[in-house]
């Protein structure tokens, strides 16, 4: 018999959802099939919905007011997915994202299909915040103590202690991290000490990324050593012009603020080909929100340049201090500056720490391995009904 899994998610906009869209392609003994509550036009959708078959809510109208902003289904969204459930008649729903499992939370209850919810960062810790605390009980409520969610993964240690600390039962956790498709971003590298040294943050532009903790790093570095160098910022967001007026404020001359790329795209991989270091020191904002393990790091590694991040979240779970990369704590200044100087004027540390993330993305990180990590978890869910 032919295991099934129904995927459902948001949209279909990478880069973000690049993550989902990789459990979804490179399944090994399940036939996905996808649900979704918006339409983005992107190459993700069309790869996705060609291959496979989708079902598409909440596309105009009330329906996709109360998606939006009630995280609530309308009946007729219910009847539609219901339909399209029994047609495909999946052994599995894995539903992307905590809030999205709040959306589909009664679904889940009455469908009989044994679900497993990824959370993936920002759904632990700023979501719950939100409504003056009521985001912690929507997901206490619709997700956690759901009975038809059978299991939940976190992507860390320190995302479970999130997960736990909200109330959901540890029994239902399981730590997975879903991988990164390093053979797309493998590529030949030199490792020569040259004038000047291109440092490289791609991200989006948003405060728990770090970018004016960078900045002013990054100045600090081009003040103290003597190595010339250029910090490239790649991306978009609602902290462009934030960002924008910092560089002008400190006056630096070396700093390229740049717009977004198209994921996994020609100029994506040049950026990250002409780039001899990679910098992302993400940073935990007021209001909590963090991140789970950045792709883009993983991406960086893979291509094996020598990454500098900080000890935030899941990123030591993938980076070993002065071994696959340097990591130095949240907001120190002064910290992360000597680190950008120690990789910029030593090439073999550069070389060395480069080839060891590439070693380890794709000897254990890669897609590959942990899709059959969550296969694994998928049968362990079903199994469980059988007795």
């Amino acid at each position: 018999m032919q295991l099934k899994v129904t995927h459902l998610i948001r949209a279909f906009l990478p880069p973000a959802t690049s993550f989902v869209r990789n459990q979804i392609m490179y399944h090994q003994r399940y036939m996905p099939s996808v649900v979704y509550t918006e339409k983005r036009e992107s190459e993700l959708f069309t790869e996705i919905s060609d291959e496979f078959s989708t079902q598409q809510l909440n596309t105009r109208g009330i329906g996709k007011l109360f998606c939006e902003r009630f995280l609530i289904l309308l009946p007729g969204d219910n009847i539609r997915l219901c339909k399209f459930l029994k047609n495909y008649n999946p052994n599995i729903l894995h539903v992307h994202y905590g809030v999205e499992a709040i959306l589909f939370s009664k679904l889940i209850r009455t469908s009989g299909i044994p679900a497993l919810v990824s959370f993936y960062g920002h759904d632990c810790t700023a979501f719950p915040k939100k409504f003056g605390g009521f985001g912690a009980k929507m997901l206490k409520s619709c997700v956690f103590d759901n009975p038809g969610v059978k299991m939940i993964t976190a992507m860390s240690s320190d995302m479970e202690n999130d997960l736990l600390k909200l109330g959901c039962p540890p029994g239902k956790i399981r730590i997975h991290y879903h991988g990164s498709d390093t053979g797309r971003f493998v590529m030949k590298r030199e490792y020569t000490q040259k004038n000047p040294i291109r440092l490289l943050i791609i991200s989006l532009f948003d405060q728990k990324k770090g970018h004016h903790f960078l900045i002013d790093a990054f100045d600090l570095a081009s003040r103290k050593s003597s190595q010339q160098m250029v910090l490239e910022i790649v991306g978009e967001g609602p902290l462009r012009n934030e960002i924008r007026n910092h560089i002008l404020k400190i006056g630096s001359k070396n700093i390229i603020l740049s717009g977004p790329v198209r994921y996994q795209s020609q100029e994506h991989l040049n950026l990250l080909r002409e780039a001899d270091i990679f910098v992302h020191p993400s940073i935990t904002p007021p209001n909590g929100n963090k991140e789970g393990i950045p792709g883009a790091i993983m991406e960086a590694m893979a291509s094996g340049l020598p990454v500098i991040a900080t000890r935030h979240a899941g990123i030591p779970v993938v980076i070993t201090h002065n071994e696959t990369g340097l990591l130095i704590p949240e907001n120190d200044v002064e910290a992360l500056s000597d680190a950008i100087i120690q990789l910029a004027e030593d090439v073999n540390l550069r070389k060395k720490i480069g080839n060891n993330g590439k070693i380890l993305t794709q000897s254990t990180l890669d897609v590959h391995v942990k899709e059959a990590e969550l296969e694994k978890l998928y049968d362990e869910i079903i199994q469980s009904r059988s007795f």
